[in-house]
């Protein structure tokens, strides 16, 4: 009987394993990217999961008068966006990472759309920390433009 499963958790071992060296090996970029589609989705459970317990979020917009500034525990952020009673979407393109052993940084431009309409667009820069394996978001800092929003380049 032994002999008939060996073969068998042989197998399973090593559909497993893959999955879980793919999960530690993911780098930064892959975290942000895995992370904006949970945003997307409205996704709380897979966004925590992919960042920090204390990420915070900052962001900026120039202004007329004084600059709107703001800074924000990115667990509340999370649970407003996930009772929106409509469609988000923030594309990012032109990813730019640099890793520096256990922290990293991405950065993109963005549109951050409503119901598929644009809303505003800017610059997203994420910083990462690997811990125990894993890369995990620490904060996300974005500008907030309403002006020359062009989206991404054409394919």
């Amino acid at each position: 009987m032994k002999r008939l499963f060996a073969p068998l958790f042989a197998a399973l071992a090593l559909l497993v394993a893959p999955a879980t060296l793919h999960a530690q090996d993911a780098g930064p970029e892959a975290t942000v990217i895995a992370f904006m589609d949970a945003f997307s989705a409205k996704d709380a459970e897979t966004m925590t999961a992919l960042m920090m317990p204390d990420t915070v979020v900052a962001s900026v917009q120039e202004l007329e008068g004084p600059d709107d500034v703001g800074f924000s525990p990115m667990a509340d952020l999370v649970a407003q966006l996930a009772g929106l009673p409509f469609d988000i979407a923030e594309p990012l393109w032109d990813l730019r990472t640099e890793e520096f052993g256990t922290v990293a940084v991405v950065s993109a431009s963005y549109d951050f759309l409503i119901s598929g309409n644009r809303s505003h667009c800017g610059t997203d820069i994420f910083t990462l920390m690997r811990v125990d394996g894993a890369w995990k978001i620490a904060t996300i800092t974005y500008s907030h433009e309403t002006e020359g929003c062009e989206g991404p380049p054409a394919e």
